[in-house]
C-alpha cells in the first residue's frame, strides 16, 4: 500500500480528468453506462499489459454479472471494437482483443484525457496560481479546445 496522499488540489485535478473522461465517453458514444466504461477502461488497461482476458474472466475483474459483460462486449464487437480470438494453448477459449479501430479510438481519447490532465495541472494544481480558477475549471470541463 502507497503512503502517498493526494492533495486535495491533485484531488481536484484527477477529479476534473475523471470528468472529462466520461463527458468524452457520453458525448461521443451517447448514453454510456457505468459498467460497460469499466469493462471498456478494464480491457484498455490489460491490453496495454499484454493480457487479454476471456469474458468470464473480465467478469470476474469487474466483479460485474457475466451476462452484462457479454452484452457490453457483444455491443463493442458489433460495433467493431473488439474481436473474440481463439487461445492456442486452449481453444475453447476465446481472448478478447481491441482492434485496431479501437486502438485509434483509444489514441484519441488518450490525447483529450492528457490535454484535460495538463490544463488541470496548470488550473487546480497551479503552476503559477490561476487568477480565476473557476473559469479555468469551466474551460477544462467544456473541453481543451473550446472558448471559456
Amino acid at each position: 500500500m502507497s503512503k502517498w496522499k493526494a492533495t486535495p488540489d491533485q484531488f481536484s485535478g484527477m477529479y476534473a480528468c475523471f470528468w472529462r473522461l466520461l463527458e468524452i465517453m457520453v458525448s461521443r458514444y451517447g448514453s454510456f453506462p457505468t459498467g460497460h466504461l469499466l469493462t471498456v477502461v478494464t480491457l484498455v488497461l490489460l491490453d496495454r499489459a499484454g493480457y487479454h482476458p476471456t469474458v468470464g474472466e473480465l467478469a470476474d475483474i469487474t466483479h460485474l454479472p457475466k451476462s452484462t459483460v457479454s452484452r457490453y462486449v457483444a455491443i463493442d464487437m458489433n460495433s467493431g471494437y473488439l474481436e473474440e480470438v481463439i487461445d492456442p494453448q486452449d481453444r475453447r477459449r476465446r481472448r478478447l482483443h481491441p482492434t485496431e479501430k479501437s486502438r485509434e479510438e483509444q489514441k484519441w481519447q488518450m490525447e483529450r484525457v492528457l490535454e484535460a490532465a495538463e490544463m488541470s495541472v496548470q488550473a487546480i494544481g497551479g503552476r503559477g496560481h490561476s487568477e480565476d480558477p473557476a473559469a479555468d475549471l469551466k474551460r477544462i470541463l467544456r473541453g481543451a479546445g473550446e472558448p471559456g
